[in-house]
């Protein structure tokens, strides 16, 4: 049997097409989407060990016992320093890796991968051995094709470890107008504007009832752009802007320190965040310093991203949210408004309006619909980036904001393997 794996920043999810509709999989108790997130609780044995010294491939052991998605989440904030946590290890694919970290991309990846097919077979109650796997344009990191190479490298790898006997990747964007095509009843032409977890990618598409049952789909996609840039970026930019003020930011001291522990994208910043934090020894710490050294202490970087994720996520219903910080400091707490959200991302969001510059000025064909895809795309701030870009004259068209890159992904799995 053959399924669509969109293996995403923030979420994961699996499909397969069951008479003539996507069916997606339940991947924990009451939702199709596993948050993409992994945490081992260190042994009573081993927390007595130097754990620090250790390389991460090490920390991961023998990889029993591992836990998943909102589980994973759950437990790193219950016991943010007694396990190896890790949430979008996508995001890292692309980057300059030494081999031993390649190594162990590969081995979490596998384990997510065949988590998620386990839990879809017992899901389907068959077996699935074919998928098609969605990949953005261009992979996050600095290295431009070679760490595209590099990423689709560690993704084969980890497929196969995960039983898989065939892949295909596909472009997300295209995925996500596969599932907008299935909807329409006259041809039109789309402009896909993904923003995911790791990377925005932006692609002018034909769609519609002409090109609906072709197994080849390149010759339909016009033109495409992506950046890496993605909704982790803008959850840090968040948290460096309202909640790193709190820890050192703008301080002679303190600011580099700050950076690095809520850089969590950076495998460089966390380990030089975490590498030493220097205390006084013969006076008492101000409660900048007390705060910086708790998140050092508690390893609470992901928490504090997780916490300003949220606090994007909110302002996209409202203008206004409190940030709660308890989890460092009693009764800390910082108010955000959208106002902040826009002046936070604004140099990201400016690469944003490039990668849909650029695809609209590489297509020849104006686009009827914009369609809008990933979660962040979902905010107010987004659009008004997207409407400046493209104006208002082209409406805007959404499905399922998070789900529409996997059905797309099942939808082309089920011609391609038929």
């Amino acid at each position: 049997m053959h399924c669509g794996i969109d293996y995403g920043t923030s979420n994961s999810s699996l499909g397969i097409v069951k008479d003539g509709k996507v069916v997606q999989a339940e991947l924990e108790r009451n939702s199709v989407y596993l948050p993409s997130a992994i945490y081992r609780a260190f042994p009573e044995h081993e927390l007595n060990d130097d754990i620090a010294s250790r390389s991460i491939r090490q920390q991961l052991g023998s990889a029993q016992g591992l836990l998943y998605g909102s589980e994973a989440i759950e437990a790193y904030v219950r016991h943010p320093g007694d396990g190896l946590f890790m949430k979008s290890p996508k995001v890292f694919l692309g980057s300059d890796l030494s081999k031993d970290q390649m190594d162990f991309f590969q081995i979490v990846i596998a384990k997510m991968m065949t988590h998620i097919l386990e839990r879809a077979r017992e899901f389907y109650g068959q077996e699935l051995r074919q998928a098609v796997i969605g990949r953005p344009i261009r992979y996050h990191g600095i290295r431009g094709e070679e760490g595209d190479k590099q990423a689709l490298a560690i993704m084969e790898h980890a497929a196969a470890g995960a039983g898989l006997e065939e892949v295909v990747f596909m472009y997300e964007p295209l995925a996500a107008a596969l599932d907008y095509e299935q909807c329409l009843d006259r041809d039109e032409v789309l402009l896909v504007v993904d923003v995911g977890g790791g990377t925005t990618d932006c692609s002018v598409v034909k769609v519609g009832p002409s090109y609906r049952d072709k197994r080849e789909r390149s010759d339909d996609l016009l033109a495409y752009s992506g950046n890496r840039i993605g909704g982790v970026d803008l959850d840090i930019n968040l948290g460096w802007h309202t909640i790193m003020p709190l820890f050192g930011r703008g301080t002679d001291e303190l600011h580099n320190k700050a950076f690095d522990a809520i850089t969590v994208n950076s495998i460089p910043s966390q380990q030089a965040f975490y590498s030493r934090f220097e205390m006084p020894v013969h006076a008492q710490a101000d409660t900048v310093r007390e705060r910086l050294y708790r998140v050092w202490l508690d390893k609470l970087s992901s928490h504090l991203v997780r916490s300003a994720e949220l606090a994007k996520i909110e302002l996209s219903r409202r203008t206004s949210h409190v940030l709660e910080l308890g989890y460092v400091e009693d009764g800390l707490e910082v108010h955000v408004s959208r106002e902040d959200f826009r002046q936070a991302i604004a140099r990201s969001a400016e690469k944003i309006r490039q990668v849909i510059d650029d695809a609209r000025q590489a297509s020849a064909s104006r686009p009827d619909k914009i369609y809008l895809t990933g979660g962040s795309a979902v905010s107010p701030v987004i659009q008004q980036v997207i409407r400046e870009v493209v104006g208002d004259a082209v409406p805007f068209v959404s499905g399922n904001m998070h789900g529409s890159v996997a059905c797309g992904l099942s939808v082309f799995a089920n011609r391609h393997f038929a």
